[in-house]
């Protein structure tokens, strides 16, 4: 299978982009809402610079652990960031996808920020990154699910930064 159409998703937030790129890349903001619907950060590790990278771990229902990472390829701020995607073990080493063992290792993985009118567009983009046929197929496959995901997740950026903007941050 030749290289799948990468995805992408986007949503536009009430929220100044001055406020948007500190929530999307600072730690103390990332682990209020960087998760799918009904998990909770567990652990958060950041170091956000080209070459860097953000460890986190996340908690589901009946105890479920996840961990992932992202090693940080460029930042443009307030524009862009680039990274590598991929579930990690508790110590931070690559690992398989926990219920999906043939999703790719890596994802390259592509957020963008672009002011609109007061408010910010977020874009996020994910393609497989030096994946095998079953990884690309595995990923092509799973296309609603990543919607369904993704939109939990920006559900819940959304509600965090309306309760910033409504306490005046």
């Amino acid at each position: 299978m030749p290289q799948p159409a990468p995805f992408s998703i986007q949503r536009i937030f009430k929220a100044p982009i001055t406020l948007v790129w500190p929530v999307l890349t600072e730690p103390k903001h990332v682990g209020n809402w960087l998760s799918p619907e009904g998990f909770k950060t567990i652990h958060a590790d950041m170091d956000f610079r080209v070459g860097g990278a953000y460890h986190y771990g996340l908690e589901g229902p009946g105890g479920l652990q996840m961990w992932g990472k992202q090693v940080f390829r460029e930042i443009a701020a307030p524009e862009k960031i680039v990274y590598l995607q991929s579930f990690s073990d508790k110590d931070g080493g690559l690992a398989r996808h926990p219920m999906a063992a043939t999703w790719p290792l890596e994802i390259l993985a592509m957020t963008t920020c672009e002011e609109v009118g007061g408010e910010t567009k977020v874009t996020i983009t994910w393609e497989p990154f030096n994946s095998d046929e079953a990884g690309n197929a595995t990923f092509d496959a799973a296309r609603a699910g990543m919607a369904m995901g993704f939109n939990g997740t920006l559900a819940k950026l959304e509600a965090y930064l309306a309760g910033l903007v409504q306490s005046g941050l």
